[in-house]
């Protein structure tokens, strides 16, 4: 199969490209038009398939309580956005209950993942979070030191495909061999929900940590004489930087000032989207995470009664078109930040990318990113 346009993103700029598919992967790159084809998408945007890193759920539901039924719907919804891959993200949630849902992901990976959206693995913001005001909406009953043990045991429940791991770093107290634990498993660390100093995140950082969860949120701010957890984000160019760039947890301006510090290669767009995601603004309790949550016309959530943000409804292409032209996010910044940047943070080398031998997921957008089409492992993906 080989289809084209005139606005291909290849190469880090858009530009007149057919592109060939044989079964999953992608087998050539060629100048427009050189070949017969067999679908023409003219202007629109053709670029590779959505990541999105940082997504808990959508529709009532989320990983921390994912049952396989519920993980098949969500992963034949994000096609709708674009998104070719994500992670389970888990969150503070009771021991028991995360066990159960990780085990229910990990038997999904392995056995039904395979027709919607690809489930790359589990990333784990919670439940190693501050004691502090940092912890955001994040629930503190259900706080749990990071050890090996701890980390074996989520790990083993998902059948080995925990990724991803956020660990406030002052919880460790200096002793920082549970992060060197994570990278010697081949787990990206992430620091987050943390009001540690710029010393101590320094300091996690010289262990492996390698990216910043929601960066400016749950995390000490940038200050002249104490550039905190929000400077160290800025400083360290080889960390990757999480964004939820909407306007509302991040105004325009920060996530603006954000993406010139990391530049290219390092800024990685998030959702954070939760369980309210599709439903109609109001209010609804969890009694599983023990909150009240007040979704907003906007789009977002706030623990009821107050101003503390607890997640989003937003759609990563949506994301996308904000930071573009709301937050006037260099183009190829923002293009990368949700496509090739979260890959290489991840250590995956085969997605995220138009090139030769990489597999063939692909999103058709028109110029503010309403999604046309998605192609996952080759195959046009069919909306219901």
């Amino acid at each position: 199969m080989i289809i084209q346009s005139k606005n291909v993103y290849y190469e880090q700029k858009l530009q007149p490209k057919q592109i060939q598919i044989r079964k999953d992967k992608i087998t050539g790159v060629y100048p427009y038009g050189l070949y017969k084809c067999d679908c023409d998408y003219g202007d629109l945007i053709v670029m590779p398939g959505l990541i999105d890193v940082h997504n808990h759920g959508y529709n009532g539901c989320e990983s921390n309580m994912a049952t396989k039924k519920w993980l098949k719907e969500w992963t034949a919804y994000l096609p709708s956005e674009g998104v070719t891959s994500t992670l389970a993200s888990i969150s503070s949630f009771p021991k028991e209950g995360l066990l159960k849902a990780l085990k229910n992901i990990g038997d999904f990976i392995d056995h039904d993942n395979n027709r919607g959206t690809h489930i790359l693995g589990v990333y784990e913001e919670g439940p190693f979070i501050s004691s502090g005001k940092e912890r955001g909406a994040q629930n503190h009953d259900f706080q749990i030191i990071p050890t090996k043990k701890v980390i074996d045991e989520f790990n083993d429940a998902c059948n080995g495909h925990l990724i991803y791991v956020m660990i406030a770093p002052e919880m460790l107290k200096g002793d920082y061999r549970v992060i060197d634990y994570c990278v010697s498993k081949g787990m990206k660390v992430a620091l987050g929900h943390t009001g540690a100093s710029f010393e101590v995140c320094r300091q996690a950082i010289e262990h492996g940590a390698i990216s910043f969860t929601h960066t400016f949120n749950g995390m000490r701010g940038l200050h002249h004489r104490e550039p905190g957890v929000v400077g160290a984000a800025m400083y360290f160019e080889q960390c990757y930087a999480e964004c939820i760039c909407d306007g509302i947890h991040v105004s325009q301006y920060a996530a603006n000032i954000l993406a010139k510090t990391k530049g290219k290669d390092k800024l990685i767009l998030i959702t954070d989207s939760v369980s309210i995601k599709g439903l109609k603004p109001g209010v609804y309790i969890s009694e599983e995470k023990g909150r009240s949550t007040t979704v907003t016309e906007e789009g977002v959530g706030y623990l009821t009664g107050t101003d503390t943000l607890a997640g989003s409804c937003h759609k990563l292409n949506h994301i996308l078109d904000f930071a573009i032209h709301e937050a006037k996010i260099d183009f190829v910044t923002a293009m990368n930040a949700v496509s090739i940047n979260p890959m290489r943070m991840l250590g995956i080398n085969d997605r995220g990318l138009i090139r030769e031998n990489y597999y063939a997921d692909l999103a058709v957008f028109d110029e503010h990113f309403n999604n046309k089409a998605t192609y996952i492992d080759g195959r046009l993906y069919e909306r219901g």
